[in-house]
């Protein structure tokens, strides 16, 4: 185990694996089946927490006034989050969205609507280096090297439970998503055949194989940070009577934008489990786009037909497209979509202002006709796989 006596953000690095992989048969002693993680780039806030007390139930009984004994009730759903500068979609590839490419392959969620068996969860570790080095400054041999230096916490089975791209003038795109896990493992003194810390439904090892973490890199073939203005809004229709009355909504100074996609879970308990008999998303799913923008002259902009109401339940695709050099890195479309609210405010002496939430519901994971679709630069990830040796004696579990 490293001794620090503090650890900052140059210290870490996020990787993320598959939650299971097939164990080559025909190994021996502490020989598995071993998949290289997949880093995670430009990641710039990591945050977990554990309720233990929301599971925990207090056994009392006349006699004594303080209780006599606690028992877990409930599955420990611990929770992480972690938010990115985002780049050409290598990292929403490799956390198990897809690619949605010419809207062929259906949803950006499509994974976990279809409860994919290696897109819906994902592991997640953190590694945290050595004091004073920079984890970036590591080769795969001084990894090796200094093992004894670094410790890595695991999380296993881990359910995104929302994502969002956010767009503002003057400032970065960036993603932030939040995840829900079923286990979190501390692990000392190693990064490499670490135990594959997802459990079955009676708490135990999922499956035999191990991982390994490839020393992190500041991401040379990702872009180093998209910009605002390359950032464009467009609406389908637009000149015409089929879209919210025709007026081009990019002649509006568009200030922010955000969206929203949610995929909440419920837990589902069964008697004679002690974890989650499933963990399923909560249906209807409706992601929202949230526009913030000055306003101009209604005449010759999109307000108008809003404000008279012939807006109504008429649909339009709103696509953000964010571009590198006139290159296309990231593109969402929000097919489907209608016009939800709009709050107009000014200030003495401000521009006058107006927000805009449009929704659309995400249908079935081959739906193409509404939903929210991702069309990134980058390719899916591949996760490579050798045999290694287990490192050290690994807990299981500390929740």
């Amino acid at each position: 185990m490293a001794s620090r006596t503090r650890v900052i953000s140059q210290n870490k690095a996020v990787y993320v694996s598959p939650t299971g992989w097939t164990d080559a048969g025909g190994l021996s002693g502490d020989q598995r089946t071993m998949i290289s993680a997949h880093q995670l780039h430009r990641v710039d806030t990591f945050s977990f927490e554990m309720d233990l007390a929301g599971a925990r139930q207090d056994v009392r009984e006349f006699g004594q006034l303080a209780r006599i004994g606690t028992i877990n009730l409930t599955e420990v759903n611990p929770t992480l989050s972690f938010g990115y500068y985002l780049g050409d979609g290598e990292n929403e590839l490799a956390l198990g969205f897809q690619k949605s490419t010419n809207l062929v392959k259906g949803q950006m969620c499509s994974g976990q609507l279809a409860e994919d068996a290696i897109l819906s969860e994902r592991n997640v570790y953190i590694l945290t280096v050595a004091e004073g080095e920079d984890a970036f400054s590591l080769t795969n041999a001084t990894m090796e090297a200094n093992e004894a230096d670094h410790d890595v916490v695991g999380f296993g089975n881990c359910f995104i439970t929302s994502y969002s791209a956010n767009f503002s003038v003057g400032e970065v795109p960036r993603a932030d998503v939040e995840m829900q896990a079923s286990n979190v493992v501390f692990y000392t003194g190693l990064n490499s055949g670490i135990i594959n810390p997802s459990l079955n439904l009676e708490g135990q090892r999922t499956h035999s194989g191990i991982t390994k973490l490839p020393a992190p890199d500041t991401g040379t073939s990702v872009p180093l940070v998209l910009r605002p203005q390359d950032v464009t809004i467009s609406f389908a229709g637009e000149g015409t009577t089929t879209a919210l009355g025709g007026p081009s909504y990019s002649e509006l100074p568009i200030q922010s934008a955000s969206i929203e996609l949610p995929l909440a879970r419920e837990v589902i308990q069964a008697l004679g489990n002690e974890l989650a008999y499933a963990k399923v998303l909560e249906f209807p799913i409706d992601v929202t786009l949230s526009i913030s923008s000055l306003t101009r002259d209604f005449a010759s902009g999109a307000l108008e037909y809003a404000l008279t109401g012939t807006a109504e339940n008429a649909q339009t695709n709103i696509t953000l497209d964010v571009k590198e050099a006139g290159t296309t890195q990231v593109k969402y479309i929000l097919s489907g979509a209608v016009l939800d609210s709009q709050s107009f405010s000014q200030g003495l002496d401000d521009n006058e202002t107006v927000d805009l939430t449009f929704s659309a519901q995400i249908g079935g994971a081959g739906t193409t006709d509404q939903g929210l679709f991702f069309l990134p630069e980058a390719t899916a990830p591949t996760f490579d796989t050798g045999t290694g040796a287990v490192h050290g004696d690994q807990p299981i579990s500390v929740i």
